[in-house]
């Protein structure tokens, strides 16, 4: 029988080999219940973000992905959980509330679908923010720096985590909730600028001290 591992290790090597990518601050990534946002161009995308620890991740997934007995199988074994299109799914919020619970991990692409625009990032749909309210956990940014590109190295970096406990033991609103997702939205945004910024901040600081020379 094929465990979680086994082929989070098989999936990864294949990624490696046809979209390669390095994944950066991981080790933000700590033990214990939390939940991982990404932005989202393909759908093997979830492997970055099961790379970024040794516990087990539930993917938060489509219905449609199991019209494809192979994906089917795939998300049955890594004990996905699977979601309705228009998002309104029970069962599904509270499988994921009572994995949060056990102390386990769970992720999620906010945006709903994979971007196929020039947007930097689509509206996120929501989800994220009520997850970790409730179950009082943190979230971390996992964002790719660009579309990943068969045989192109693409950096994916891993974000501090996203403190939303201003919420938490409070009776929420629409207009809380959607404040909340700003701020993940922001947080995602951040995470992705600020290392651009630094990586320029690099560059520049080298080009001045060759200067020197």
């Amino acid at each position: 029988m094929l465990s979680y591992n086994f082929m989070k290790k098989v999936l990864n090597f294949f990624i490696q080999i046809v979209f390669p990518y390095k994944l950066i601050g991981k080790e933000k990534v700590k033990d214990g219940p939390c939940i991982l946002v990404g932005n989202h161009y393909r759908i093997w995308d979830i492997v970055h973000m099961a790379c970024t620890t040794k516990e087990k991740v539930h993917f938060i997934t489509k219905q449609e992905l199991y019209k494809s007995k192979f994906l089917g199988y795939l998300s049955d074994k890594i004990e996905a959980i699977p979601v309705s299109r228009d998002g309104q799914d029970a069962k599904a919020i509270m499988t994921a509330l009572r994995y949060l619970k056990k102390g386990e991990k769970i992720s999620m692409f906010p945006e709903g679908t994979r971007n196929r625009t020039k947007e930097e990032l689509l509206p996120l749909k929501g989800g994220a923010a009520l997850f970790a309210i409730k179950a009082k956990v943190p979230i971390y940014p996992v964002m790719c720096l660009h579309k990943t590109r068969l045989f192109r190295r693409t950096k994916i970096i891993v974000g501090d985590a996203i403190d939303l406990s201003e919420f938490y033991d409070q009776k929420m609103t629409a207009e809380d909730y959607e404040a909340a997702e700003a701020i993940i939205r922001e947080k995602m945004l951040f995470t992705k600028h600020d290392y651009i910024r630094r990586q320029e901040e690099k560059k520049q600081l080298k080009k001045q001290k060759r200067k020197q020379k």
